[in-house]
């Protein structure tokens, strides 16, 4: 009986040859285009350098990420490509067992062993980390929101048969996904004309976002290379900032199958609309990109150290994602939209002419009489506080109150003034260097504030400002404070001031008992355990930033 079972089994045994016979490691080279680049297969360093020589397990696609000083990290896998040289031979022996020999061939053509590397495979390095330099301007990361406008069309799965070619590849896989795309629209579109004559279902096809996780990504990204100002964090340099918005638009992830299906990785193509801002948040320019991430392994023991978790395909799918977005920002260097703007701005003059305004004949002599030339700024958008400086309807107010969406497009503005009544205003001039803008209405004010050039506040001295602050039912709300001290940083002058402000105080006038004016409120400081500290451009300087006098 043993006998007999032994002769069935024994060619079973002997049948799958090349799966015997054939070795499970296979020497290999990695070489890399940097002698400085750390090479980690499958999260462990293998080596170091232009030429690694290892022994590597072969079961398919291996993760390899190379760190390297001044660059990204580079995510790419190691794949089989062909089958060994002896697999062939081996299958005559298999062949000689007619009842096993399908079985055999099965089991040897999906064994990973029976694939092999290329014996020298070349990773090379070419995403270098922008550094900034001492006349570049700093750059803020605002958001990275997603706005998929339909599902179906702009979050694609394309299944890629790798090749050497592989540009080409994806190629044809995108080819034949968007005609087999477009036979699939045209048969629901049949079915949805036949089911209701003539009238097609509408189906929520948006994903929108505001903030996605990858702003803290990018933003590690500017810190890193020296883009975020982490010294000054007060008196940030405005001036000389940019600050970025990613709007992700479509998304296109590639399932890439090795030869004999023995390997499988992924990457993803994200495309994505990059603003160009000032940090009034208005519109400088826009580019649009389409970036590939790297390589990555879904089954690689680099994304868990032991078993694989619920949550490792989200972490796969989370640093693909990240990888294409840090590409992107490093490409958006390389772009001249960026290019023309990321050089410091050193002259913060205006080019208008001097303007010769009607000095008030009744202007604020009493802290009682700032009320009556106490405005607030409306626009689309928000509100501010101002106010006048001439009885004719002059008005100051910060440029960040009426800036728009797009560069040197102003809000349209109105104008409520303490009687409740509300005017058409019209910006005369502005300086956004300076944060101050010019308005004019047609009133006649019965007060309205002296602007001189002449520095009359001292340090400590109570101080009074009248604003809308939070929303404009709050309007003619007055706060009381001190003058702590003048601060003068990145080229410009701010008073210090001891006093609680909010948002809808930016643009309201800082004065004492008298109606000396003696500044215009313009931000204060937030965050946690942080109170009462706000600050106000001088009104010493307002006539020079404006270029206007009596």
């Amino acid at each position: 009986m043993k006998k007999s079972i032994l002769i069935i089994l024994l060619p079973l045994i002997i049948s799958s040859c090349a799966s015997v016979f054939i070795p499970k490691r296979q020497k290999i080279t990695i070489t890399t285009n940097n002698p400085e680049s750390k090479i980690f297969l499958d999260k462990e360093e293998i080596g170091i350098g232009t030429a690694t020589k290892i022994k590597i397990k072969k079961e398919g696609a291996h993760q390899i990420v190379l760190q390297t000083p001044g660059y990204k990290d580079t995510y790419a896998c190691l794949i089989p490509t062909h089958r060994p040289i002896a697999y062939w031979p081996l299958q005559v022996l298999n062949c000689g067992t007619v009842i096993y020999a399908a079985t055999a061939l099965m089991l040897d053509s999906y064994n990973p062993k029976n694939m092999s590397y290329e014996k020298i495979t070349n990773f090379d390095i070419n995403d270098k980390i922008v550094e900034r330099k001492a006349v570049d301007k700093f750059i803020e990361i605002s958001n990275i929101k997603l706005d998929i406008k339909d599902k179906k069309k702009d979050i694609v799965l394309v299944n890629v048969d790798w090749n050497i070619d592989l540009t080409n590849a994806i190629k044809d896989a995108e080819k034949k996904q968007k005609e087999n795309a477009a036979k699939a629209d045209m048969k629901e579109f049949k079915k949805n004309n036949k089911k209701q004559k003539g009238a097609t279902l509408k189906e929520d096809n948006e994903i929108k976002s505001e903030d996605i996780i990858f702003s803290e990504n990018v933003y590690k990204t500017l810190k890193k290379s020296g883009f975020i100002d982490t010294i000054n964090r007060v008196f940030s340099d405005n001036n000389n900032t940019l600050v970025l918005e990613g709007l992700v638009k479509k998304v296109t992830f590639y399932n890439i199958v090795a030869k004999k299906r023995s390997g499988t990785y992924q990457k993803v193509k994200v495309g994505l609309v990059w603003y160009i801002k000032n940090t009034y948040g208005e519109k400088i320019d826009s580019v649009t990109t389409e970036e590939f991430s790297g390589d990555f392994n879904i089954y690689s023991s680099y994304y868990s150290n032991t078993t694989k978790s619920a949550n490792d395909d989200d972490n796969l799918y989370s640093k693909m994602f990240a990888d294409a977005i840090d590409i992107s920002y490093l490409n958006l260097h390389k772009t001249s939209n960026l290019k023309k703007f990321i050089k410091q701005d050193n002259n913060f003059t205006i080019s208008d002419p001097v303007l010769t305004l009607a000095a008030p004949k009744n202007s604020v002599s009493e802290k009682s009489d700032a009320a009556l030339a106490s405005v607030i700024v409306k626009t689309p958008d928000g509100h501010g506080s101002g106010f006048a400086i001439t009885q004719d309807g002059y008005i100051i107010t910060n440029y960040h109150v009426i800036a728009g969406k797009i560069i040197n497009k102003p809000s349209t503005i109105k104008i409520l003034t303490s009687s409740g009544e509300e005017l058409e205003g019209k910006i005369v001039r502005y300086n956004k260097y300076r944060d101050l803008a010019l308005i004019k209405v047609n009133k006649t004010f019965e007060k309205a504030f002296k602007v001189t050039n002449v520095k009359s506040f001292k340090n400590l001295q109570d101080v009074y400002t009248i604003g809308a602050p939070k929303s404009v039912e709050l309007g003619q709300s007055v706060s009381v404070g001190v003058i702590s001290n003048e601060r003068k940083t990145n080229n410009n002058n701010l008073l210090q001031l001891g006093m609680s402000v909010n948002g809808g105080n930016s643009g309201g006038p800082v004065f004492d008992n008298t109606g000396v004016l003696h500044g215009v409120i313009v931000s204060k400081l937030i965050g946690q355990n942080t109170e009462g500290v706000s600050f106000a451009i001088p009104g010493y300087l307002i006539q020079e930033f404006l270029n206007i006098k009596y």
